[in-house]
């Protein structure tokens, strides 16, 4: 059909060798961060992506290759790809521009998730039809359909098409409003601007309203009841198209009018692109060519404006953006782009976001939605002044409320990033008091009562009602083995890491903490498989192994640490520099200790997930000794664990952070 070559038809479908546009990599890009390299390769009539380290005689000491299953955008501007592992969907790292070639995807180049980043629900809602997702469960469906269908504009469309296939209209004859779909030419603007708007505003940060999803808006709905959308302050995205557009004197002149000026105006959702000359009548319409000869006689630009002009490529031209590599897109704020600065937002001093829909700057749940907005935000971006700004408001606004389960879980989250376990626990509690069928919040009410020091069996009780409502969810269950391995519960340890990892074979950390788990029963063999697998599928966890350490323990006390040396013969781990921070056995052999820290700065010790294992200060000293015990004193368990080095110079200045890793394996003595 004609639809079928329109770019929303092919926002996302299974890549073909027959429907190939990328160009080869003739060399292959380096990720500055992690020193991988990546390359893609053609075998089989079919597209891999590969990542390797090269070693210093050309051998590769790392090697690892997706094939590319699926292709989400229309290549337009670009086109991304993922990967399918077990049914789940997995970002690739590489992009193909059409204007560049091959290049990192987006945000790679800052932190490189590698093959690990999931399909998430918000990319498909606007790159896909409608999928039957699986419950409580991302990157994972029953039915993943391809492109963006009538749906998706017109609502849901089961009742349409029984009552057309009982009584079709051309039968009938019957030319009356059909009312068993939508049809948004019929809805009022700020309706129809909606149903664009659910895909062409691009911010900072959104947040889904309390019992929403990313599949819930349906056309004719006010899109605002689904979604908080916040903006950096005092700034406008130019991929945020219907943002853009509403700051045009165009828009704003013709609003009132019978046939405003609107998205569809120039966009036929149901035809490809138009020409350069169509696609300026509707321009002409108001701006027509002999009013315009008349009105710019005297100026330089007359020959530029006659009946034939591209009113487009000037009034709306095509602009750099800066979150989307290689890529360029018209912009939609229409105007005289030589004399015209770009219209500002209307920023609040001292507020890094700022709300795009009125009801968030002063309706009864303003306050809650802004300060959620800025968890997300700083969550995002990393940015520890913002989160702690945050949570204040959003634990006010909530105050004593039992109806908002998501901002309660949340405001628990952020309370655990900032180690306030005690705090964590109440808005958890509520979160799942609200509503106790969220594995998610489950798992994070289980990790803050570990936190906490709540009974083990609590804590067991949450992680099996997480599994139990959902036992596909790998990463959940890979966490309840961490907990069992903690608790001296080897053989249900052992089992559920068998089951996480055979759920999702690329879950690197779990077949990493299945060694340590084997090399604690002296299963040396079954031990070094379990961190090969490991290594292949994340080479920085060879940093971990070299040396692998062991650690001697009673339910209180360290009483001994040793090295074990290094499980697997040969390691691609990278040389970090005489100077880096590392760390040793300390001379009593009972701990450890970071040398070449940072004054006047920490030593934080986390699971790879970022929970919080221990913080030290370092205080005036470039050394610091750990006891091997975590906040709560108890010794830690077995399984990997990550490092961040954080301090000051002598003028008082950050120094850039360094981080790394390290592997326990942890027997119980008497």
């Amino acid at each position: 059909s004609v639809y079928q070559r329109h770019a929303m038809a092919q926002s996302f479908h299974r890549w073909t060798a027959a429907t190939r546009v990328e160009t080869p990599l003739d060399t292959p890009l380096v990720n500055a961060p992690t020193g991988l390299m990546y390359a893609v390769v053609d075998s089989g009539g079919w597209l891999y992506q590969v990542e390797f380290i090269a070693g210093p005689d050309g051998k590769r000491l790392h090697e690892l290759r997706r094939r590319i299953d699926y292709v989400m955008g229309s290549g337009h501007v670009a086109r991304t790809y993922f990967t399918e592992e077990n049914g789940r969907y997995f970002q690739l790292p590489l992009t193909w521009y059409r204007t560049h070639g091959w290049d990192f995807s987006p945000g790679y180049e800052l932190s490189n998730p590698r093959f690990d980043r999931v399909l998430p629900d918000r990319c498909v809602a606007c790159h896909a039809s409608y999928p039957v997702p699986l419950p409580h469960l991302e990157g994972k469906f029953a039915e993943l359909r391809n492109g963006i269908g009538c749906e998706r504009c017109h609502g849901p469309g089961a009742l349409h098409v029984s009552e057309r296939s009982r009584a079709p209209r051309a039968v009938r004859g019957d030319t009356t409003f059909d009312n068993a779909i939508v049809n948004p030419a019929r809805l009022p603007l700020e309706r129809r601007l909606d149903t664009c708007e659910q895909c062409h505003v691009h911010t900072a940060t959104s947040v889904l309203r309390e019992g929403k999803t990313a599949y819930s808006f349906v056309p004719s709905q006010p899109l605002r009841d689904t979604y908080a959308f916040f903006r950096v302050a005092g700034s406008i995205d130019v991929v945020s198209h219907a943002d853009r557009l509403r700051q045009s004197a165009c828009f704003l002149a013709t609003r009132q009018a019978v046939r405003p000026l609107e998205c569809a105006t120039c966009h036929n959702p149901h035809l490809p692109h138009a020409d350069s000359l169509s696609r300026s009548r509707p321009c002409q319409a108001c701006h027509a060519a002999a009013r315009l000869a008349e009105r710019l006689a005297r100026s330089s630009s007359l020959a530029a404006h006659g009946p034939g002009a591209d009113c487009v490529s000037c009034h709306m031209p095509r602009i750099k953006e800066s979150g989307v590599p290689h890529g360029t897109f018209t912009e939609h704020w229409i105007r005289v782009a030589a004399t015209q600065e770009r219209p500002a937002g209307r920023a609040d001093p001292g507020q890094p976001i700022e709300p795009y829909y009125e009801r968030d700057r002063a309706g009864p749940e303003a306050a809650l939605y802004q300060g959620l907005g800025k968890i997300v935000y700083a969550t995002l971006g990393n940015d520890g002044r913002v989160l702690r700004n945050a949570i204040p408001e959003v634990d006010q606004a909530l105050g004593a409320d039992t109806t908002h389960g998501e901002a309660h879980f949340l405001l628990g989250v952020a309370y655990q990033q900032i180690g306030k376990s005690a705090e964590a626990v109440r808005a958890l509690e509520r979160s799942v008091r609200t509503d106790s069928n969220r594995p998610e919040r489950l798992r994070a009410l289980a990790l803050a009562y570990a936190g906490a020091g709540r009974p083990p069996q609590a804590i067991d009780l949450l992680y099996r009602r997480a599994l139990t409502l959902q036992p596909a969810l790998a990463w959940i269950r890979a966490d309840y083995a961490d907990f069992l391995q903690g608790q001296g519960r080897r053989a249900d340890a052992k089992v559920e890491y068998q089951r996480a990892v055979a759920e999702q074979p690329s879950l690197a950390v779990a077949w990493f903490n299945l060694g340590t788990l084997l090399a604690e029963e002296q299963r040396r063999d079954e031990s070094s498989a379990a961190f090969q697998q490991a290594v292949h599928l994340d080479p920085m966890l060879a940093q971990a192994l070299s040396p692998l350490l062991q650690i001697t323990t009673t339910s209180q006390d360290v009483k001994g640490v040793s090295s074990l040396g290094s499980p697997l013969a040969s390691l691609p781990v990278r040389e970090r520099g005489p100077g880096a921070a590392h760390l040793t056995i300390d001379s009593a052999g009972a701990g450890l200790e970071f040398i070449n820290v940072l004054p006047r700065g920490f030593v934080v010790i986390m699971k790879p997930d970022g929970t919080l294992v221990r913080a030290l200060a370092t205080g005036e000293y470039t050394a610091v000794v750990w006891d091997l015990k975590d906040s709560a004193g108890v010794p830690i368990a077995g399984g990997l664990y990550r490092v961040r080095v954080q301090g000051r110079n002598t003028s008082g200045e950050p120094q850039a952070l360094q981080t790394f890793s390290f592997g326990v394996v942890r027997v119980r003595g008497t």
